[in-house]
């Protein structure tokens, strides 16, 4: 009983031992990655009502089959679908740059908040220092039944 027992807490130390060290995600917190702030919806809403400018970073046909309705929207894909497959948008940070200073408030939101989380590291990283991610994405916008708008567009011949 008493080998038993050593052996039980020889296997729990290895266990221990093994879970410390393995390398494990970390945090945006840590000294190598920028620090992101990331905020639940409601949170957002607040801020783009006070003023916080709304970076949509879904692709451009997402973004019109709906998006949040509010006066400041851009949209900036951060991920683009080539016949290779899905691939970062090698220009994203030099359009956002185009229409946005480094001093800009905004919230960064995507589908479901995993692209603009990498969108908002990014930008983050490069300079902008009033960057937000939104928790959730559209989907989480739509769920809590805030207002959204739905780009219309005109259909040519061919596509009828």
């Amino acid at each position: 009983m008493d080998s038993l027992h050593v052996i039980k807490s020889f296997l729990l130390l290895l266990l221990l031992l093994i879970i410390v060290s393995i390398d494990l995600p970390r945090t945006t917190s840590s000294n190598s990655e920028p620090k992101v702030i990331t905020i639940d919806v409601s949170q957002a809403q607040k801020l783009l009502d006070s003023g916080y400018t709304f970076l949509d970073v879904r692709t451009v046909e997402e973004f019109e089959k709906g998006h949040v309705d509010l006066e400041k929207v851009l949209n900036v894909p951060y991920w683009l679908y080539t016949p290779q497959g899905q691939e970062n948008n090698p220009n994203f940070l030099k359009h956002v740059s185009s229409l946005c200073n480094q001093t800009d408030h905004l919230v960064v939101g995507c589908k479901s908040g995993v692209r603009s989380l990498y969108a908002t590291k990014v930008l983050v990283s490069s300079g902008f220092n009033n960057v937000k991610n939104m928790d959730g994405g559209y989907i989480a916008w739509v769920d809590k039944r805030f207002p959204v708008k739905v780009e219309h567009k005109e259909l040519k011949y061919d596509e009828l």
